[in-house]
């Protein structure tokens, strides 16, 4: 399971490099304009990382099944060996974005004080002590892992039911990704807390309720997966 892990983070690893050096370049780019020509009164690395970033993680985990499933199993690996892999590689893939998002909010910080726009701010920035910084990493390790198992329910869903029944089954299997939305709220203030039906929820619970969905959509992937045909010529 660990070399199927390795050997996707070698593969797929240029790619999130690429994408890593795009988004920091177009959220600099992009706060400088806002604070050299307007009003900067929020986290401009929230407004541009957190979205796009958990977007680009389901889309990378979907092409695991129609993509990789078949042309691993060619060169000896065994269906369980893959979907162990993945989960791996998913769990590199969120810890990956985690901490370069908690690393974003912190630069972010230090540039807004010396940059003296911290005065300008409506919206507390998110890391401001240890303990947010750690709330802020939970957080977005499972955000992300969320979205990472429902573009990954998404590609299996397709890859073991064709077209029509992968159609069908997207709604489901976005679950985990927008559950984990619901649970920990899309905004960062106050963190860790959302509104479900008028109940403020705590962090824990936020946590709790996330992980269940994603091993639940975790167990699905591998339920397709075992179960999916495998055959065709491998190019």
């Amino acid at each position: 399971m660990t070399t199927v892990a390795a050997s996707l983070f070698r593969r797929l690893s240029p790619v999130y490099g690429i994408f890593a050096a795009l988004l920091i370049a177009t959220v600099v780019l992009v706060g400088a304009l806002v604070a050299g020509y307007g009003a900067l009164t929020e986290s401009a690395w929230n407004l541009g990382a957190a979205s796009t970033s958990k977007w680009f993680v389901a889309s990378i985990a979907i092409m695991l099944g129609p993509v990789f499933l078949r042309r691993y199993v060619a060169f000896g690996v065994t269906r369980r060996q893959f979907l162990g892999g993945g989960l791996l590689f998913g769990l590199g893939s969120a810890g990956a974005f985690a901490l370069l998002s908690l690393a974003g909010f912190g630069v972010e910080r230090l540039v807004y004080g010396a940059a003296g726009l911290m005065p300008g701010l409506t919206e507390t920035l998110p890391v401001h002590s240890a303990g947010t910084a750690i709330a802020v990493l939970v957080r977005a390790f499972l955000i992300y892992l969320a979205h990472f198992c429902s573009g990954w329910l998404i590609g299996a869903g397709f890859h073991r039911f064709g077209p029509f029944g992968g159609l069908l089954l997207i709604a489901p299997s976005l679950l985990p990704a927008l559950g984990s939305e619901l649970a920990f709220g899309t905004e960062w203030s106050p963190i860790g807390t959302a509104t479900v039906a008028g109940v403020q929820l705590p962090f824990p619970v936020s946590a709790l309720l996330t992980t269940v969905l994603v091993v639940a959509g975790f167990a699905t992937v591998y339920a397709f997966g075992r179960a999916v045909a495998i055959s065709g010529k491998i190019s």
